[in-house]
């Protein structure tokens, strides 16, 4: 009688552990699954070395873009383009930056620049790009900075370059 007991007991724990085991790989594997490809601008996170993520709330004016007179908006309707295929297209536009970049970001938004009226882009961001040392020869005042930013606007349908900004 003892050990009927002690096999259904193991059973059942066995059966409990498998159970929360299944649960938690149906759960990574949607993750897996969905997480990456959700529409929602901000919700894939770039894998990658250099810490490539999205804000995907901030549309908050970057005071580096106002003074080169640039505006942001929030853009409503659904990029034809991913913001991986945008980051993948910048990434080839600007190889240097997105080697040496410390931290690329991506939102989608609308642009104003100049003679760019509310243009639905990916604004790929490739921030903390360290600067190489002036040569002396050619530039005796050496530089403050250490490191610079670079702002790439890839058209959202097209994936056209739009423009691009040093920071």
């Amino acid at each position: 009688m003892a050990k009927k007991r002690s096999r259904f007991r193991s059973k059942s724990v066995s059966g409990i552990v498998g159970a929360i085991l299944l649960g938690l790989g149906c759960l990574w594997l949607g993750w897996l699954l969905l997480g990456q490809h959700n529409s929602s601008p901000g919700s894939f996170i770039w894998p990658s070395s250099s810490g490539a993520n999205t804000n995907p709330s901030s549309n908050a004016p970057l005071p580096q873009l106002s003074a080169e007179g640039i505006t942001l908006g929030h853009a409503g309707q659904n990029p034809t383009l991913s913001q991986q295929q945008a980051v993948l297209l910048a990434n080839q536009l600007e190889p240097d930056a997105a080697n040496n970049a410390k931290n690329i970001n991506a939102r989608y938004v609308l642009l104003t620049h100049a003679s760019l009226n509310n243009i639905p882009v990916w604004m790929v961001s490739y921030q903390r790009i360290p600067i190489e040392p002036n040569n002396a020869s050619v530039d005796p005042v050496p530089s403050t900075r250490s490191y610079h930013d670079l702002y790439v606007f890839v058209d959202a349908n097209t994936g056209k370059e739009v423009l691009s900004v040093w920071v």
